[in-house]
């Protein structure tokens, strides 16, 4: 391809992506900037109300429980309404949700309103993750859920810092209202832009307009495979193909296996079990780097700044991951992502200077930078050859798989903690990843440019 060629394609997917910004990442951002800065502020409301340590960490969890329990009926949600109008009601829910939780008398109330953001923040990520994977054209894919991934990134990582001045001005339990002025920022933003969905689909004819174009110039012959499973094996009657040549599994009579979860099951048992696991990766690095630094006797100040420098360092590498999984394939980034957080984990135990720990901690913090958006890449590859039509259904049955795995990690860090020491989880939880990379080494099909 020729210089031209390159800068012409390179300015067309810069500009689609620019058309992403209003509609789906400022959204995002905001949303994500409201819950982040309520995170650390829960554990502390349960507290007040006179929770232990114990329950108070059981009532934070409901966040994720919650989203977990919202990924299945967000899809119907967005089945029925569409994204947009998908969102509008995320937002509303979080709002009274946050208020529910600034108002909570007792902790039942708190734990209730604690429950339904995370089925809010489940419909909400569902909405833009269906978006994303039903207007984006596949080569710009995984730039665009990168891209997606870091708005998550942003938001949890300046949500605090939004945070700490609204509690000392005016005490820890105004945090919410933060999330409910991000909400209802959400709410401004979706009704000004224009429809969202007429732009970005006029932007996903023309790009792919453009790259036929292209293909004809160079003489290129694309290579199309059909009727492929997950195990990358081709099997004749397991699906039918689709209008625009997609594989799509047949259509179920019985009404039970219409429940994505059973209707994708063989799917989801083994690249939504792989990204389950990354997922609880993800949320055990959250939790055993701080307990690791408690257990070597570091001082609060410097086990957040720590977090800090490695928040930073995972929220610079967003964008480098989408560029890899573009260029180079999906296995790329999910292969590596796996094996590095997995040997952050397993040479934890030999951190026993400051200095090894911030070096394992930066490691972890880069392994997991090169994944933003990996998993929702994979999800959307996904969709859209299983389930052209039912992108939605197919979605919250891979959230939901993914998101179990987020629930699964802490507890499991907990219970072999009590039982064997934080050592022994920190050397399980590495083997664990190591499994979940060989999974994602057998498991991602041919077709999604592996």
């Amino acid at each position: 391809m020729s210089q031209v060629s390159k800068d012409r394609t390179k300015s067309e997917q810069t500009d689609f992506l620019h058309h992403l910004f209003v509609p789906v990442y400022m959204p995002a951002i905001l949303f994500a900037s409201g819950e982040g800065s309520l995170i650390p502020i829960v554990p502390l409301t349960a507290k007040a109300l006179g929770a232990n340590l114990a329950t108070a960490g059981i009532i934070s969890g409901l966040l994720m429980i919650g989203v977990v329990l919202g990924d299945i009926p967000s899809g119907f949600i967005v089945n029925k309404w569409g994204e947009t109008v998908a969102m509008r009601i995320a937002a509303v829910l979080a709002t009274v949700s946050a208020i529910l939780c600034w108002r909570a008398p007792n902790l039942a109330i708190l734990a209730a309103g604690v429950l339904f953001i995370g089925i809010a923040s489940a419909t909400f990520n569902l909405a833009r993750h269906a978006f994303l994977t039903a207007w984006t054209p596949p080569w710009y894919r995984a730039r665009a859920m990168s891209l997606l991934g870091g708005t998550s990134r942003i938001g949890y990582f300046v949500g605090p810092f939004i945070a700490s001045p609204v509690i000392a001005w005016a005490g820890s339990r105004s945090v919410y209202w933060i999330h409910v002025v991000a909400c209802i920022a959400v709410l401004v933003v979706l009704q000004v832009t224009p429809d969202p969905e007429k732009l970005l689909s006029a932007n996903k004819a023309r790009a792919e307009r453009n790259n036929e174009k292209r293909k004809q110039a160079s003489n290129t012959a694309g290579i199309a495979v059909s009727h492929v499973t997950t195990d990358g094996i081709i099997r004749s009657g397991s699906a039918n193909v689709a209008d625009d040549g997609s594989t799509m599994l047949p259509t179920p009579k019985n009404r039970l296996m219409r429940l994505p979860i059973i209707r994708y099951f063989r799917i989801l048992c083994r690249l939504g079990t792989a990204a389950g696991i990354l997922q609880m990766m993800r949320a055990s690095r959250q939790v055993i780097v701080p307990l690791w630094g408690v257990q070597l006797d570091i001082s609060a100040p410097h086990i957040a700044l720590i977090m800090g420098i490695a928040g930073a360092v995972d929220l610079s590498l967003f964008y480098t991951s989408g560029q890899v999984m573009d260029r180079f394939g999906r296995r790329w980034a999910a292969v590596p992502v796996l094996i590095g957080i997995s040997l952050g984990h397993l040479l934890m135990p030999f951190a026993t200077a400051e200095w090894s720990y911030v070096c394992i901690a930066i490691l972890i913090s880069i392994a997991n930078g090169l994944g933003s958006g990996i998993v929702m890449t994979l999800g959307a590859d996904l969709a859209a050859r299983y389930a052209p039509r039912n992108m939605p259904g197919f979605l919250s049955g891979w959230r939901m798989s993914t998101d179990s795995g987020s629930a699964v990690g802490p507890l499991a860090i907990s219970a072999m903690t009590a039982v064997a020491g934080l050592s022994s989880a920190a050397l399980l939880m590495g083997c664990c990843g190591l499994v979940g990379a060989f999974m994602m080494q057998r498991f991602i099909p041919r077709f999604i440019r592996d």
